[in-house]
């Protein structure tokens, strides 16, 4: 999973069934400071994300179908969590 902060949404007037309860979000990885870190990238908003909250986005394997339940979501990126705050310690 990576730190990622929701930039946009996208609206389609037209899309496969298994996608049509599922908000489609611009999210743009970000590193903890909050600078980006990486490309644009679009996600299916599993937690009712908004414009500028801070999400968890699963990118690899086959989360999107474990997830929605759906062999047939055409997806990779899902929003799995809004982040609310970010601690990171460091130990040595």
């Amino acid at each position: 999973m990576i730190l990622c902060k929701v930039t946009g949404t996208v609206v389609s007037p037209v899309k496969k069934p298994e996608l049509n309860p599922l908000k489609l979000l611009v999210v743009q990885p970000i590193k903890p400071d909050g600078t980006p870190d990486g490309a644009d990238m679009l996600a299916i908003d599993y937690c009712q994300a908004g414009i500028g909250d801070r999400v968890l986005v699963a990118v690899e394997g086959d989360v999107v179908k474990q997830v929605t339940g759906s062999a047939d979501v055409p997806a990779n990126t899902i929003i799995m969590a809004v982040v609310d705050d970010l601690d990171i310690t460091i130990t040595k």
